[in-house]
């Protein structure tokens, strides 16, 4: 027994280390894209919807099912033979089995509508997929940025309350005033706010992930995507719109509508039906057999069959005119979210490049003064809420323009392995 629970635990424990080593890992963009897929019910469901299809095509192209007939003919209801099976001379015990036949016409086309619903559902997992890798990226530049932004605030605020103790010695030697301890303690307060608010970022982040990849991330770590650069060059980007998977599904649609057309063109082909039959009658009676033959007759195919091609040929002229309308409003939705980027770009740029050198100077002079007593707590106190403040900003203006950045990029899906030129910036 004990043999037996060794042997199923080592063929538990590879399972188990290596899930144990992909949560420890799945911490790059690269792997929490891959997680995310993974893991995500809505990509596992649309298999299941393809594979469905797929196997109803392929039963689409059997004949029916032969189907058995057993029954009476000519039972005496009334009469001196009523409700008597054996004396009539027309009374027959029959039994018999029919085939319906359908043209393989009409079985290839009913086929091909179905695989062409089939590649319609099998187009829509990219459109999946491109939603996903935004969520997850996102959520993870979210984690990444928001822990730049607690680390920035636990760094000012220590160094900050460095200077609250230095202070509350200057009141007891009598340097210092009271007050200026108070607004110290207010600044301390304040900064603490600050990183409250980055903890909350964090933890909304965390949680994010962990409902799209089933993992807990509790840090980020791998090459961080250059964002400051549009994943392709513009006119790269307006080319690929064809290839968006929001178009490749409605293009898609439109071959569905086509072959849905094809079929109900061949609507008014007739089925057959054969029946072989043997029949028992009467003792002393000659037994029957017979062959029946049914035939379906359109005789009213301009009013029925007719009219259902016309309907479902509009519908392919429909599905035809709303991809073009898809196609205009990608191009202008792109157009749109490459100006999002610009206008967050810009901003990004100005606060890293000259508001933040700026603070820094600034509090790095005031510091200085304050040290020689050429300048008051007060202002040393202001530069650094105005550094904390500017360097929140920049963070917020980063994630702006990284969610500009994802929302570009993962316009079409991604492989899960960057590009070479997607390395550390």
């Amino acid at each position: 027994m004990l043999t037996l629970r060794l042997q199923q635990a080592g063929y538990a424990l590879p399972w188990l280390f290596g899930c144990v080593i992909f949560t420890a890992q799945a911490t790059t963009l690269d792997q929490t894209l891959a997680a995310a897929e993974q893991y995500s019910a809505e990509i596992s469901a649309n298999h299941h919807q393809v594979n469905a299809l797929n196997n109803m095509a392929d039963s689409a192209m059997q004949l029916p099912d032969p189907k058995l007939k057993v029954g009476i003919e000519n039972f005496p209801v009334s009469g001196a033979n009523a409700h008597r099976f054996t004396r009539s001379d027309m009374t027959m015990q029959r039994v018999g089995i029919m085939q319906d036949y359908v043209s393989s016409t009409k079985r290839e086309r009913k086929s091909d509508a179905i695989r062409a619903e089939a590649r319609k559902a099998e187009a829509n997992q990219d459109v999946i997929r491109s939603g996903l890798q935004r969520e997850a990226s996102l959520a993870w530049f979210e984690l990444a940025l928001g822990q730049h932004a607690q680390d920035a605030v636990e760094r000012l605020l220590s160094d900050t309350q460095r200077q609250l103790g230095m202070q509350k010695a200057g009141v007891a030697s009598g340097s210092n005033s009271a007050s200026s301890v108070l607004a110290l303690q207010l600044t301390v307060n304040e900064m603490k706010n600050q990183l409250d608010n980055a903890k909350r970022d964090v933890a909304v982040a965390r949680s994010r992930l962990k409902q799209l990849t089933g993992v807990d991330i509790t840090r980020v770590s791998g090459d961080f995507p250059v964002i400051t650069r549009l994943p392709a060059s513009q006119s790269a980007l307006i080319d690929a719109i064809k290839q968006h998977p929001e178009i490749i599904q409605a293009a898609r649609e439109a071959d569905a509508a086509k072959a849905k057309s094809a079929q109900s063109a061949v609507a008014a082909i007739p089925d057959v039906g054969v029946e072989v039959y043997y029949g028992k009658r009467a003792d002393g009676l000659e037994d029957m057999g017979g062959v029946m033959l049914t035939v379906d007759l359109p005789l009213f195919k301009s009013q029925r069959q007719d009219k259902d091609y016309a309907a479902d040929l509009s519908r392919t002229y429909e599905a035809n005119d709303q991809l073009t309308l898809l196609t205009r409003a990608h191009q202008a939705t792109l157009d749109a979210l490459i100006a999002q980027y610009q206008a967050a770009k810009s901003i990004y740029d100005r606060q890293a490049n000259e508001v933040i050198p700026l603070q820094r100077s600034r509090l790095k002079l005031l510091d200085a003064e304050y040290r020689t007593g050429s300048s008051g707590l007060a202002e040393n106190l202001d530069a650094r809420r105005a550094l904390l403040n500017s360097e929140i900003e920049q963070i917020n203006a980063q994630k702006a323009l990284a969610a500009s950045w994802a929302a570009i990029r993962y316009l079409i899906p991604q492989d899960t392995k960057l590009l070479p030129q997607d390395t550390k910036q």
